[in-house]
């Protein structure tokens, strides 16, 4: 349950096939509405230290700042949240690549990051990278997120087409990341919530083992079991290959409702 509207939550992340060790990262604060998923990446192990900082720093420091206001019992506006959502992740950025410039085993360390907040009736995203979000509505998936990827520059270009680009080579080349600059650009969007919408949050291990067509069938044959559907989204991206560490979170919008305070007060 989230704070503001009645929300479903779940979330599994996994190695896959391929890979020795799990660089993603996952987790979901359900009592504000929050999540946060990385996908790291580096030498040994260092991609699974990036992104398993980069996901606690932000969850903290959005926690803490949503905490605050439920305390007061009030609400806050989405200027406000997108303020806090890009400061966390900025924070992040700044503490990664401190870490990979002082400790050997970590340096060139990086991590894409994925965060989803709800306020009210909104959806407030921000991200770096290609982890990407989409919303499930009415029986068609949306893309939410715009990937900051070679492979996109090219689609946006009208080089390739996003058919062929799923087969690419350079698919995997991202033009930001967490931790490998000291100003990181985040792109922070706004989207208006329905009830019965279900959100994804996921890592390129799926999208680059399923189409978003298979992705879609899955959301919605399970989107009543939302662990039964991650575990078939998981397994899925396994059977086509597993080649990376495959994450995914969802978020199913039972309800919208009013913020908490106005809530009280109506209840009275």
């Amino acid at each position: 349950m989230s704070s503001q509207q009645v929300l479903q939550f779940a979330a599994l992340s996994d190695t896959g096939r391929v890979r020795e060790h799990n660089e993603d990262a996952i987790i979901v604060c359900a009592d504000y509405g929050c999540a946060v998923l990385a996908d790291g990446m580096g030498g040994y192990r260092a991609g699974e230290v990036a992104s398993a900082m980069s996901a606690r720093l932000i969850t903290d420091y959005l926690c803490a700042r949503l905490a605050g206001l439920w305390s007061l019992r009030i609400g806050w506006p989405d200027r406000t949240l997108a303020r806090w959502m890009l400061e966390a992740v900025e924070l992040a950025n700044r503490c990664v690549l401190q870490a990979s410039q002082t400790d050997a085993a970590c340096q060139g360390m990086g991590t894409t990051v994925v965060t989803a907040c709800f306020s009210y009736d909104k959806l407030l995203l921000a991200h770096v990278g290609d982890s990407r979000a989409y919303r499930y509505r009415a029986a068609a998936l949306t893309r939410l997120t715009h990937d900051h990827s070679v492979l996109q520059e090219q689609i946006d270009a009208g080089l390739i087409s996003e058919a062929d680009a799923r087969f690419s080579s350079i698919k995997n080349l991202i033009t930001r990341a967490v931790g490998t600059q000291d100003d990181i650009d985040v792109e922070i969007t706004v989207h208006a919530v329905q009830a019965d919408d279900l959100y994804l949050l996921c890592s390129d291990g799926l999208t680059d083992m399923l189409t978003p067509d298979e992705i879609a069938a899955i959301l919605q044959r399970h989107q009543n079991d939302l662990t039964c559907c991650c575990r078939v989204l998981v397994d899925c991206a396994n059977a086509e290959g597993g080649k990376d560490n495959c994450s995914v979170v969802l978020f199913k919008v039972v309800e919208v409702g009013q913020s908490s305070w106005l809530r009280r007060l109506l209840t009275r």
